[in-house]
């Protein structure tokens, strides 16, 4: 395909791939992007998984447990489409604050859970503070991520024994959720600050390779809490952190590419769904979307234009 009928399909998915492809491909008017965002509640996928709310504002009648349709997930997933904060995310959230805060600085869904869980932690303040929800405890949670990080800027989910297997998986949660939580409350803090830039040199000083799970080089989506290095490289596209590190990584993408310009989706994550957006080992809008803007970003932040570089590699 051309560059024009590559972006042409991306274009032809959901309005959850639509209005980031519009964004971040097409350079598209504010209002025109902003338009075709909040089609992400009203239509495709977003409102076949909004419909599926139960009235106390759960998902599967779950907080966390049932992967990949209890409520946190499925709010996961419907940040990762973009969709725009409205009743039924206020109601998710609140579920999963007022369910899961434990003494005012983490969360824990279950009160027989003895062992803390810093993912999922993360993973939560990432999701209340993309879908604006407001307590004071969340500078709580922030601090506390801090607090237990590593010195070499990594995180353990607890303090069992095998908990180093899931470091880039862990880091990668708590670093997005530290961005997130900076963002969204201004929160200027050195201590939280800090925290987030040791997480960054720890993924960048390992090039985004997690030596010990070969499966990080295979792109996935969704991700959950799955790391690998197309999520991790658009993690460092949205903070802007065009490091020289990234080359490698930025390579393996590269060399991914289908001969007509699109990507695969080569994993998934087993698990229950609401819908199945996507075949392993066929194009994937969603891939070719975050790889395209990925490359179209790192050309920009070195002095190329997406037009001079990404569409000549592209044919």
């Amino acid at each position: 395909m051309s560059d024009r009928e590559i972006i042409d399909w991306v274009f032809e998915g959901d309005p959850s791939i639509r209005w980031q492809a519009k964004r971040d491909l097409a350079d598209a008017e504010e209002e025109e992007v902003r338009s075709e965002r909040m089609r992400v509640g009203t239509e495709g996928w977003g409102v076949e998984i909004l419909s599926r709310q139960d009235p106390d504002g759960k998902w599967a009648g779950q907080l966390y447990i049932r992967k990949w349709i209890s409520t946190t997930y499925t709010m996961l997933l419907l940040k990762e489409f973009g969709l725009l904060p409205n009743e039924k995310t206020e109601a998710g959230c609140r579920v999963l604050f007022e369910n899961g805060i434990f003494e005012d600085r983490e969360i824990r869904f279950s009160l027989g859970q003895r062992l803390r869980d810093v993912g999922v932690t993360g993973m939560v303040l990432g999701i209340l503070c993309y879908f604006g929800f407001h307590d004071p405890r969340l500078k709580n949670i922030a601090e506390f991520l801090a607090y237990r990080q590593r010195p070499d800027g990594a995180w353990v989910y607890d303090d069992r024994p095998g908990a180093e297997d899931y470091l880039f998986e862990n880091t990668l949660l708590i670093v997005k959720a530290l961005r997130e939580y900076r963002e969204a409350t201004g929160d200027d803090s050195a201590e939280i600050l800090e925290a987030w830039m040791r997480a960054n040199e720890f993924l960048l000083d390992r090039r985004l390779i997690n030596p010990n799970d070969p499966k990080c080089l295979l792109f996935s989506f969704p991700n959950y809490w799955h790391y690998d290095v197309l999520a991790a490289l658009d993690y460092f596209r949205e903070a802007d952190i065009a490091d020289p590190r990234l080359a490698d990584a930025i390579r393996t993408v590269r060399a991914k590419r289908n001969d007509d310009g699109t990507w695969n989706l080569q994993n998934r994550h087993p698990g229950r769904t609401f819908i199945d957006m996507e075949t392993v080992g066929k194009p994937s809008r969603w891939n070719t979307l975050r790889a395209m803007r990925v490359l179209k970003w790192w050309k920009k932040a070195n002095g190329k234009t997406f037009a001079e570089e990404i569409y000549r590699d592209i044919r």
